[in-house]
């Protein structure tokens, strides 16, 4: 799913059994979003044999949602500057602080880390160096 789409979207299924006019009004906004950029995508640029592809992190997380008190967080993966997979996902625990919820999802985020690393040695044939992850937050990355 496209990471322009995914909180919206997600935002709105919740009402699916007790919508209302705003719930459709703000379905039908997505829909005029996706008709306006159906020209659009992911460009990947070409690499050259000398150029080495970094393969980048970036994690961020939401504190708790006013409804079920779980925090929302999300991360993608940039491969030479261009995202190849990203998530955003509600947590299934509730963190009592933002730095646990930091913590929360920096630990799932370098699961998925560690397969990406194995993923891209595979394709290129390559010892990938350690990769890069950036935090937001001070307390989690220290």
């Amino acid at each position: 799913m496209r990471p322009d789409l995914a909180y919206s979207v997600g935002i709105i299924s919740k009402f699916m059994q007790k919508s209302k006019v705003s719930h459709l009004a703000a379905a039908k906004r997505i829909l005029r979003y996706l008709k306006g950029i159906l020209d659009y995508g992911i460009i990947v640029p070409a690499t050259d044999k000398g150029k080495e592809c970094k393969l980048v992190e970036y994690i961020d997380s939401r504190c708790s949602d006013a409804e079920d008190k779980k925090s929302t967080s999300g991360y993608v993966f940039m491969l030479g500057g261009s995202p190849v997979v990203w998530s955003s996902r509600k947590e299934p625990v509730m963190a009592l602080s933002s730095c646990e919820t930091e913590y929360i999802a920096s630990s799932l985020c370098a699961c998925q880390a560690t397969w990406m690393v194995k993923l891209v040695e595979e394709i290129t044939g390559k010892d990938h160096r350690a990769i890069t992850i950036k935090i937001d937050s001070i307390s989690a990355s220290t």
